[in-house]
């Protein structure tokens, strides 16, 4: 073996380390955890009751569990809503801020990627006196718009749902407009000219010239954003998160494995489900969009 690759093991080694440590071990085990009878009693290993394989039972369970299938319905629910306007808000505010009549554009682009740079417990605690249904500006200014009877945004499964949207929009929005805002700035300027001198309209132009050339960059940011709000759970877990334990996917495996009786194995059932369900979609989103042709281009 030469000197240099010697070398070079050496030096990557530490990473392949951690990697199987903090990474593909965890998986891994909770992998195997979902093939056991692993609850409170008889896991961790040092509990008097023996751990046993029982096969595909938890994923059995999992999936004749009525709140397993109210949670894996709301969660796609919640996919199709935030993703629709995470990518809508994004589009907008990009042409927006894109277009040179408009003053001071690089300055309202530094203010609106703030909510990427606040931390999330801070952001969602803030949301959630927002929407207090008591103390939340929310309602005072809705009250004194004349709403009598404002929602109750806290404790009302659908109006706690439109809350969750509006955070979810509020804190991807930053990443939609940074992708799609440099993938506006790519369209040659060549392009818009000759359909300005063909007679073509604003909305010609965006509609046929310019989202064509930006449509992949689109995608990949959708697909990205889609796949992080089928994996919501830190959101509704802080919001409130007995409102919220049947109505995401994520959230109501780590109810099951850490809530008033804990079944570590069906919990991990869930998450390797869940797992397995993100790869598919993913998979076909990339064949549908053909992403990877434009990464072998």
């Amino acid at each position: 073996m030469k000197k240099t690759t010697v070398v070079a093991l050496f030096l990557i080694l530490p990473g392949i380390v951690a990697f199987l440590t903090f990474n593909l071990w965890p998986i891994v085990y909770s992998i195997y955890i979902a093939f056991t009878n692993a609850q409170l009693g008889n896991f961790p290993i040092e509990s008097t009751k023996q751990l046993q394989f029982v096969g595909l039972e938890n994923f059995k369970w999992a999936l004749s569990d009525e709140k397993f299938r109210r949670a894996f319905l709301w969660t796609w629910f919640f996919v199709l809503t935030s993703v629709t306007l995470k990518v809508s808000s994004g589009i907008f505010l990009s042409i927006l801020y894109n277009n040179k009549y408009v003053r001071g554009r690089l300055f309202y682009r530094s203010l609106l990627i703030i909510p990427w740079a606040l931390p999330l417990l801070f952001s969602i605690t803030v949301w959630r006196f927002m929407f207090d249904p008591v103390f939340g500006p929310i309602n005072i200014v809705l009250k004194s718009l004349g709403i009598s009877n404002p929602p109750n945004w806290i404790n009302d499964p659908w109006w706690g749902f439109i809350a969750l949207n509006i955070i979810e929009v509020w804190l991807a929005y930053p990443f939609m407009m940074t992708v799609i805002t440099a993938a506006l700035q790519s369209v040659p300027d060549t392009l818009i000219e000759a359909a300005i001198i063909d007679g073509a309209t604003y909305w010609q132009r965006l509609r046929h010239v310019v989202i064509p050339i930006v449509s992949k960059p689109i995608a990949f940011a959708t697909i990205l954003t889609s796949a992080a709000s089928f994996q919501y759970f830190m959101v509704p877990y802080l919001y409130n998160a007995g409102l919220f334990e049947d109505k995401f996917l994520l959230l109501y495996g780590f109810r099951k494995a850490f809530g008033a009786s804990p079944h570590y194995g069906r919990a991990a059932a869930i998450m390797v489900i869940a797992t397995l369900v993100l790869a598919v979609y993913m998979y076909v989103n990339v064949k549908i969009t053909k992403l990877q042709e434009g990464a072998k281009g």
